[in-house]
């Protein structure tokens, strides 16, 4: 990766925040050392690791790393076959010992964390290793009596000479004679040697060896000759010690030496798992998700946010105030040229971009919402900032270019540039055509493209040029004392022009009028036809955007109410087709009964007199009339629909099976508010028909029936006071609810229960943003664990 990029993109400041979370010393050099992975597997890798290390964290489980320093020195001082470690140097090993037995421990088999689980497998832990030391050598550093049988007769037998030998001197102060010669009465020790304090004067009445003399040299450190071979003897158990614990540290030494690879590995071990912790926990403190990484050249970043700038507003409390980047690049345009004026965010907004994709291309979580995508990338190389040198004889202008010439050459399809103020520092009218050629030249080369500007030619040619586009830092404007201000919001508009807006706010920031207006005069004519021309675009272009909202707003209603037209017209062809069957066969049996009846009427009439034949008639004439009736009775099935609708008229809700009264029409959506039996419900106008006339047995029929067909649970007489969504599919489910609301309502329930399951969440959430806002509910909540806990949604209406 290009150093410049990473400099400039202070990518180094990003990776100490993540390292600060590492425990032990060389983890958090790893942390700092990170750069990007050259192959796709190895940055997913990573990628699903870190998640795997911030599941762990979500179940309240640590590694278990202890801290230690780093242990190359050690390995390296180890390796010689005599060498020899220190007690100190050796207690270093304890804490990697430690750690490579607690990340063991955790992760073993474990299947929810199978990367993990693979990486800690391989952890030899050396424990018996750890015991070794542990029993050989205390927290002090020093070689505990333990340590060897030979060790432990030695310092027994130091301890009887101390004993002896103290005595005795003892047994000296004690005596008379000798008190006039004593200095102070206690046993103190030099050069390793108990001695006494005896008073100069007084050297030749206490036969001894003078081992030291006080600062004021009235006081001699006497070894009295009754002493003197016990204190020999010491010295050489003291020395036969020293060589003891020799042995026993060239023993441990040599334990380790032994299987010093296998250390090393397992120290390399604990450092990656370390590694993966410190960035799980980074990505868990700024609410990272793990991004897509494609193949395919493209970015897009959704609500991404600038880990530096994050933590720069978080020590102030003010984190929520940053404005997130949502970015595209790569689908339909290659470049984006992203005007607007002075701390509008433009640079902000390419750092953002720019730190995402290293961040992406290093394995790492991204600040940023899920459905962020970013490319697997070879070169990300940006040129920000001033890089005029006085040592170097370099302009601002000749520094950019010289910079933009190194990205040219290195430029190709696997490439991200990013460059800030393109084609400052000279002359706009060389300037302009200069970088417009520039933007050409990396869009043949097939690069990935976002560059800032001041400059209105790049903002024209952005316009015009094919695969490039131009993005605004959007300025809200503000009018205050009669001047227009423009207070910046950091949000990135992909598709217009911005502007700089430099008389607006130098009037703003205090300069006189007279200055601006007579700026303006002296502003070029071309420079404000291009101007004019930016404002002119970007007002038909938000015209343009409005339009196309409303478009896609009434094409998503046609949309719905083409499905609906569909269902209902399958539905009326099926119930068409089921009367007409049973109306055939119904026709067919009351033909076949007339011809009986015809056939008994010929007879009777030829059997009996005029009187007869006379009632045989009005029979007939009944028959004929149950015809007619049962047509008019299939011909009313069919309720009308209403040619207006309007507020105080009488409707029938079709498939409710109930009269109502409408309170309002909303001609846009299409849809009524009707006041059925004091509650007021929400629906289609193409619902409402004719008020009906039939009896009130033959409503509920028809309700019960539109219950039924919805799913919901009707056990009880009337409606019930639960609804089962569970297995349905979000839209369909909706559907229902609507129509079970609507039926509850009417029936006077203040409570109901709405079953929906657990699964992967998506239906209850939508249920419960349905509920939000809705017109017959008062509240709702989460079940209580006897109700079914998040399972359940119990709604008050």
């Amino acid at each position: 990766m290009d150093k410049q990029t990473l400099r400039v993109l202070e990518f180094n400041k990003i990776l100490e925040m993540a390292g600060a979370f590492a425990v032990s010393s060389p983890g958090k050099t790893l942390v700092l050392n990170i750069k990007p992975i050259s192959n796709i597997k190895g940055i997913r890798d990573r990628i699903n690791l870190i998640s795997e290390g911030r599941h762990l964290m979500a179940e309240g489980k640590h590694p278990g790393i202890e801290h230690f320093e780093d242990l190359t020195p050690l390995f390296q001082k180890l390796r010689p076959a005599d060498s020899v470690l220190a007690p100190s140097e050796l207690t270093d090993f304890l804490s990697l010992f430690s750690s490579a037995i607690n990340i063991k421990g955790l992760l073993r088999a474990e299947p929810s964390l199978p990367m993990l689980s693979e990486i800690a497998s391989h952890l030899r832990t050396h424990a018996y290793l750890k015991r070794e030391i542990e029993s050989s050598i205390d927290r002090e550093g020093r070689i505990a009596d333990r340590a060897s049988p030979a060790l432990a007769a030695i310092r027994e037998g130091l301890g009887h000479l101390d004993k002896r030998i103290r005595a005795g001197l003892e047994s000296l102060l004690r005596k008379r004679d000798l008190k006039p010669h004593m200095q102070e009465f206690y046993i103190t020790g030099r050069n390793n040697r108990w001695v006494i304090p005896v008073r100069r004067d007084s050297k030749g009445h206490v036969k001894g060896i003078v081992h030291d003399i006080s600062n004021s040299g009235e006081t001699l450190f006497v070894e009295p000759y009754e002493t003197q071979a016990l204190g020999n003897e010491l010295e050489s158990l003291r020395a036969e010690e020293k060589v003891e614990e020799f042995r026993v540290l060239k023993r441990l030494s040599a334990m380790l030496r032994e299987v010093l690879a296998e250390i090393v590995e397992d120290y390399h071990t604990v450092l990656r798992i370390d590694c993966i912790a410190a960035l799980a926990a980074f990505s868990e403190m700024m609410g990272m998700t793990p991004p897509e990484i494609n193949e395919h050249g493209y970015i897009r970043v959704l609500k991404g946010r600038h880990p530096l700038l994050w933590q720069a507003l978080r020590r102030f409390g003010q984190e929520e105030r940053l404005q997130p980047l949502d970015f595209e690049l790569g689908s339909d345009y290659s470049c984006i040229v992203i005007t607007g004026s002075n701390t509008g965010g433009k640079t902000v907004a390419l750092k953002t971009v720019g730190v995402l994709q290293i961040m992406a291309l290093c394995g790492m979580h991204l600040p940023a919402e899920s459905g962020t995508t970013l490319p697997m990338l070879g070169k990300v190389l940006a040129d920000i900032g001033d890089e005029q040198s006085i040592e170097q004889n370099l302009s601002t202008f000749s520094a950019h270019i010289g910079r933009i010439s190194e990205i040219l050459a290195l430029s190709d399809r696997e490439t991200l540039v990013i460059i800030d103020e393109l084609g400052t520092g000279t002359d706009p009218e060389e300037g302009g055509p200069l970088s417009c050629a520039i933007l050409r030249e990396l869009r043949r080369r097939g690069a990935l493209t976002a560059v800032s500007t001041h400059l209105g030619l790049l903002k024209a040619f952005a316009h015009t040029e094919t695969g490039m586009i131009n993005g605004a830092m959007q300025m809200e404007e503000e009018i205050s004392d009669g001047l227009p201000a423009y207070r910046p919001t950091y949000r990135l508009l992909i598709g217009e022009m911005g502007q700089s807006h430099a008389f607006e706010i130098a009037g703003r920031l205090g300069l006189p009028q007279e200055l601006i207006r007579e700026a303006r005069g002296l502003m070029k004519e071309s420079g404000a036809r291009v101007e004019t021309l930016l404002a002119e675009l970007m007002r038909k272009r938000e015209e343009l955007d409005r339009m196309l909202a409303e478009t896609a707003r009434l094409r998503q209603e046609l949309t719905g109410l083409r499905a609906s037209l569909r269902e209902e017209i399958k539905r009326i062809r099926a119930e068409r087709k089921e009367i007409f069957s049973g109306t055939l066969t119904e026709a067919e049996g009351i033909l076949l009964k007339a011809k009986r009846e015809a056939r008994d009427v010929i007879k009777q009439l030829k059997q009996s007199e005029l009187r007869r034949a006379g009632e045989v008639l009005k029979s007939l004439d009944h028959g004929l009339a149950e015809v007619r009736q049962k047509q008019e009775r299939y011909a009313a099935e069919e309720t009308p629909g209403l040619s207006e609708v309007r507020e105080g008229r009488t409707v029938c809700i079709r498939r409710l099976g109930v009269n109502g009264i409408v309170r309002s029409v909303n001609r846009r959506t299409g849809r009524c508010r009707v006041v059925v039996k004091g509650r007021e419900i929400e629906v289609p106008a193409g619902e409402l028909a004719e008020p009906m006339t039939e009896p009130a047995d033959e409503a509920a029929s028809t309700v019960g029936t539109i219950r039924s067909v919805a799913g919901v649970d009707d056990s009880t007489e009337g409606v019930s006071g639960k609804l089962n969504l569970i297995g349905q599919r979000v839209d369909p489910a909706l559907s229902v609810l609507e129509r079970y609301l609507n039926d509850a309502s009417i029936a006077g329930l203040e409570s109901v229960r709405i079953i929906h399951g657990i699964g992967t969440g998506r239906l209850s959430s939508a249920i419960r943003d349905y509920l939000k806002g809705h017109p017959l509910v008062r509240d709702f909540r989460k079940g209580d664990e006897d109700e079914g806990g998040e399972a359940v949604t119990v709604v008050y209406l």
